[in-house]
């Protein structure tokens, strides 16, 4: 038998060489694709347990921003039965808290105790009569000359066109229901429900919302209870809490000095039980009217930050302290 040819041979070592390479890509490709799903199944667990967590950290902060409403309800109801119906910047309800950490205790045994799950709230109460409320401009369906006056002083103060005071009561006067022979007719507008809101009325653009938002306000014209609906038309600014611009709109006799000089200086010394107190302490004893000052408050807003996990809101919320009871009106989140 003659042995095969050098070159038969050398092509026979060739082609099992060949074999062996693909036999050794197929092995690295199944193994690169068994990585692939194995990594891709894993990162669905991973992405399932993270989402599984948020909510979790979700529902956690829902629960607290409840019990810090619920906190400052009894904060409200202890005040009002502590100090009466006066209202002033040295309440505890005035007092802001600084970030702070929750515990167990706290949190209803939500375990909290590692690095990545703190539980953190931060925020403050706010007197909501210390600023002008837009509603005010029109009060029973009727244009208030005294509202449209001190909304047009604030305007000027803040170097805005006063003009813009008619045309929001105009405005707020379209979502009215009119009275024509007899019949009620619908309103051609929707009630304004926030500040933002007055970007859509026209002549109030950005900056000038911008500057009005820390001195005005929008609140509600009555408040449903339990039992009964509540008239809260033409609520009056506190004068133990409003800043000094407000008070320079609202009481015509006085200009921003004034208004500065009895906010820095009288009023971090003391609160007024009356407006005839109050009244004493300007200079020129200027006329506080009664029917846009007074000096407690029923509104209350309450905003702050929780902070749980991963997940972190900030809210603001609407309070209506009544004679019983205090009422969430509202509660917007960021």
């Amino acid at each position: 038998m003659r042995a095969r040819p050098r070159a038969a041979r050398r092509g026979v070592a060739v082609a099992q060489a060949a074999q062996h390479g693909v036999a050794i890509i197929s092995v690295l490709l199944v193994v690169t694709l068994a990585t692939l799903i194995v990594s891709s199944l894993f990162w669905r667990e991973m992405v399932t347990v993270r989402s599984v967590e948020n909510r979790l950290s979700l529902a956690q902060v829902r629960w607290i921003e409840s019990a810090v409403l619920d906190w400052a309800e009894v904060v409200l109801r202890v005040d009002r039965n502590s100090t009466g119906a006066v209202d002033h910047l040295g309440e505890i309800w005035a007092l802001p808290v600084a970030e702070t950490r929750l515990d167990e205790t706290v949190m209803g045994g939500a375990r909290v105790s590692d690095a990545e799950r703190n539980a953190m709230i931060a925020g403050q109460m706010f007197d909501a009569q210390s600023r002008l409320n837009l509603n005010n401009l029109v009060i029973a369906g009727q244009p208030s000359a005294p509202h449209r006056q001190a909304l047009e002083r604030l305007l000027g103060l803040l170097g805005r066109p006063e003009s813009l005071a008619t045309l929001l009561q105009q405005r707020i006067m379209q979502a009215y229901p009119p009275v024509v022979e007899g019949r009620r007719l619908p309103a051609s507008a929707l009630p304004l429900l926030k500040v933002s809101d007055l970007r859509s009325v026209p002549g109030f653009d950005e900056a000038t919302v911008q500057a009005l938002a820390p001195f005005v306000t929008i609140l509600p014209k009555s408040v449903r209870l339990a039992r009964a609906v509540v008239n809260t038309e033409n609520t009056k600014v506190n004068v133990n809490t409003a800043p000094a611009e407000v008070l320079a709109a609202v009481i015509a006799d006085i200009d921003l000095q004034a208004a500065r000089q009895f906010v820095e200086g009288v009023r971090q010394r003391t609160f007024f039980a009356s407006l005839d107190v109050a009244r004493s302490m300007f200079g020129g004893s200027p006329v506080l009217a009664p029917n846009l000052l007074s000096v407690g408050s029923d509104f209350f807003i309450v905003s702050g930050m929780v902070r749980f996990g991963r997940v972190e809101a900030q809210s603001e919320s609407l309070l209506y302290r009544g004679s019983v009871r205090v009422e969430r009106v509202w509660q917007h989140r960021f």
